[in-house]
């Protein structure tokens, strides 16, 4: 039996203006989210990982970025064709994002009440009555307590795990197909981080809910994701399913990966690192991208960048050595 695709990406390119020149910040990238799975997004700052996502949301800020060629098919239907009219009827109602940082994602000047509320008032037109019930039934899904209170406060008075699942609480209030988690858990100690991973992964069974997370750990990943795309200087350089990515990397840039997480029982006097930076995009080299940090690189390396190719079933490599 064939998965359903909620979201399909085929060959999206974003660029931005960079004093004067045109950059790729996510060049010419294609994955699929299954109905009710998550697909993990992993790779360095700088990769390309968020441009995707906001590209998705079509909130890449004009000037100076735009999306340049690509399809985003979301219930048969391509994205990129939409008005912004017909876009704010799907952020926030059939697609929700949850944004890096809640402190600054969420209004200081309104409570976290109001700010629930206008979800429901914009895409559900309910009374403000109606939005403010709503509003606490869903910070009681959110696992916050009192929530009759709590929504006459204002965001400083929250805790940092506490404003996520506000953010949280704003992303499923309208039930959405698609999730888009950005680095959910980044701004969160381990203990809290735990509780709303474990949280989101209820809400999602749940409500039979896709969705993608953008991390840079690699352990949420393991635990989370049925797939996962690994990203590097705005191009995709593997993706398969998470078994697939733990079990037998291909990439070096994936192995590297793997290579740095430190293991329970393991005595080392250092982490393995992976050499260099991610090359900035306005000073890409030739060939490919990963070249320069990778210690299996050749002169073939240097001349010709890897495409991706499908190296067996469902496993897509970037690179000549696979």
């Amino acid at each position: 039996m064939k998965e359903e695709n909620v979201l399909t990406v085929e060959n999206l390119v974003t660029s931005f203006n960079v004093s004067g020149r045109e950059v790729n910040a996510v060049d010419d990238c294609s994955f699929h989210v299954q109905k009710g799975k998550t697909l993990g997004i992993v790779g360095e700052s700088g990769c390309g990982k968020s441009v995707t996502s906001l590209s998705i949301m079509r909130l890449i800020p004009s000037p100076p970025g735009k999306i340049k060629a690509g399809k985003i098919i979301f219930d048969n239907k391509n994205l990129l064709d939409f008005h912004e009219k017909e876009m704010r009827s799907i952020r926030g109602n059939k697609i929700s994002m949850i944004f890096q940082e809640p402190m600054t994602s969420l209004n200081p000047v309104y409570t976290i009440g109001n700010q629930i509320a206008e979800v429901f008032q914009t895409h559900k037109k309910v009374s403000y009555k109606e939005a403010q019930n709503l509003s606490i039934e869903m910070l009681k899904q959110v696992r916050i307590p009192s929530p009759e209170k709590r929504i006459h406060d204002y965001p400083h008075q929250l805790s940092g795990g506490m404003r996520q699942r506000v953010m949280i609480a704003i992303a499923l209030a309208c039930k959405p197909a698609l999730l888009i988690a950005d680095e959910p858990t980044t701004a969160l100690d381990v203990t809290i981080q735990a509780q709303i991973l474990a949280l989101m992964n209820n809400l999602q069974q749940d409500n039979g809910m896709s969705t993608i997370l953008i991390t840079h750990d690699l352990g949420v990943v393991a635990e989370t994701c049925d797939d996962v795309v690994v990203m590097y200087a705005g191009k995709i350089v593997e993706k398969a399913s998470t078994k697939e990515i733990f079990t037998n990397p291909k990439h070096p840039y994936t192995v590297g990966l793997l290579n740095s997480i430190p293991r329970l029982g393991e005595k080392k006097n250092r982490l393995n690192t992976i050499p260099g930076i991610v090359p900035s995009l306005t000073k890409l080299p030739k060939g490919c991208r990963f070249q320069d940090r990778c210690s299996l690189a050749t002169e073939e390396c240097k001349i010709s960048e890897p495409k991706l190719n499908e190296i067996s079933k469902n496993k897509f490599v970037a690179c000549i050595k696979a």
